[in-house]
C-alpha cells in the first residue's frame, strides 16, 4: 500500500477550504434605499377655502334672525289705529311723489320683480288696444309692454294695436321721467300726449286724438278704447271719483278698463299680517300721518266690496 504524505493532505485540504472562504459571495447585497423625490405631506386646514362662505353665511343667518325677531315683535304689537280711516277719502299724497320721483324706480324695482308685479304690468299693457289712456302713469313702469301701431323706427315695429297713447299724472316730476323713459324705449315714435293733472276731475282728461300726430286735435265727443290704471288708486285722495271718471271716458261698447291693484287675500291670517304691515309702514310728517307710498293696500278691496264703483268694477272684471 502506498503511503500518503500526511502533511500534504492536510495542507492541501486546508488550502482549498481557505480559498473557498476567501471567494466573494455570489449573492449581491440589496442597494441602499433611494431618497424619496416626493415632497413631504403637509396637513392642510380643511376650512382654508371655506372661510369666506362661512363668514358670509353667518352674517346672513344673523341678519335673517334679527329680521324675523323684529317681524315677530312688530306683528305682536296691538295696532295703533284699530279702526282705519275711511278708505274712500284719505289725504292727497301725490305731492310726495315729486320728491321721490328720481329714486322711485330703484326703490320698488326689486319688490315688484320678486312679487311678480313687473310681469303683470307687461301682461296688462299688452292687452291695450285702440286709443289708450293711462292715468297715474308715474315713471312709466308699464310703457315697455305696449305695442304701438304708429312707430317710425326703433322698438315699436308699427305692428301693434295701440293707435294713440295719452298719459296723465298729477306729479310733473314723475311724468317727466316717464317721458324720458319712453324716448329711450321707443325712439322715433311721436304723437304721445303727456298731461299733468288730476284724472279724478273729468275736465282734465282730453278726448282721444284724431290721429297719432299730436297736432291733429281731439276727437270731441269720442271716448277711449282702453283705460289703464296700475297701483294708483291707493294714492289718490278720492278713488271713487277717479274710477267714476274712468268709466265716463271709456267706450260703453267694447271699451275696457284695465286695473292692477292691491287686494285682500283668501286667508284670514295673511290679511291680518298685511293689516299689521300696512300700519307699520306708516310714517309721521308733522302732526298728521301718511303712508310711504300712499293709501292702505286694502283701500281698493273696500271700494269694490262696497260696490261703490258700479259699472267700472264690472268692466274691469274685479267684482
Amino acid at each position: 500500500m502506498a503511503s500518503i504524505p500526511i502533511g500534504h493532505f492536510s495542507y492541501g485540504g486546508l488550502s482549498r477550504l481557505d480559498n473557498a472562504t476567501e471567494q466573494p459571495s455570489s449573492v449581491k447585497p440589496l442597494p441602499p434605499p433611494r431618497a424619496s423625490s416626493s415632497r413631504p405631506i403637509v396637513t392642510r386646514n380643511p376650512l382654508r377655502y371655506r372661510t369666506i362662505p362661512i363668514v358670509f353665511g353667518s352674517i346672513t343667518l344673523f341678519g335673517l334672525s334679527a329680521y324675523l325677531f323684529y317681524l315677530g315683535i312688530t306683528l305682536s304689537r296691538p295696532s295703533p289705529n284699530p279702526t282705519p280711516s275711511s278708505a274712500a277719502l284719505q289725504p292727497d299724497v301725490s305731492a310726495r311723489y315729486d320728491d321721490i320721483a328720481g329714486s322711485f324706480d330703484d326703490k320698488v324695482e326689486w319688490t315688484e320683480t320678486l312679487m311678480g308685479i313687473s310681469k303683470r304690468r307687461m301682461q296688462l299693457a299688452g292687452m291695450a288696444r285702440g286709443d289708450v289712456l293711462e292715468v297715474s302713469v308715474g315713471t312709466g313702469r308699464n310703457l315697455e309692454g305696449y305695442e304701438f301701431s304708429f312707430s317710425e323706427k326703433g322698438r315699436g315695429s308699427g305692428k301693434g294695436e295701440v293707435k294713440s297713447f295719452t298719459a296723465i299724472d298729477k306729479s310733473g316730476e314723475m311724468l317727466e321721467i316717464a317721458h324720458e323713459k319712453f324716448s329711450r324705449l321707443f325712439p322715433g315714435i311721436v304723437g304721445v300726449r303727456w298731461v299733468i293733472g288730476d284724472a279724478s276731475v273729468r275736465s282734465t282728461i282730453p278726448a282721444p286724438p284724431r290721429s297719432s300726430d299730436e297736432r291733429s286735435g281731439n276727437k270731441e265727443g269720442e271716448k277711449y278704447d282702453t283705460v289703464v290704471q296700475t297701483m294708483g288708486l291707493c294714492s289718490v285722495d278720492d278713488p271713487v271719483a277717479l274710477l267714476g271718471c274712468l268709466g265716463d271716458v271709456v267706450k260703453e261698447e267694447g271699451g275696457r278698463i284695465l286695473l292692477l291693484e292691491h287686494g285682500r287675500g283668501r286667508w284670514a291670517w295673511l290679511n291680518r299680517v298685511l293689516d299689521k304691515f300696512a300700519e307699520a309702514m306708516r310714517m309721521n310728517l308733522g302732526a298728521g300721518g301718511i303712508e310711504i307710498w300712499g293709501g292702505l293696500w286694502r283701500r281698493v278691496a273696500w271700494l269694490l266690496s262696497r260696490r261703490r264703483v258700479g259699472m267700472v268694477g264690472r268692466l274691469s272684471g274685479l267684482n
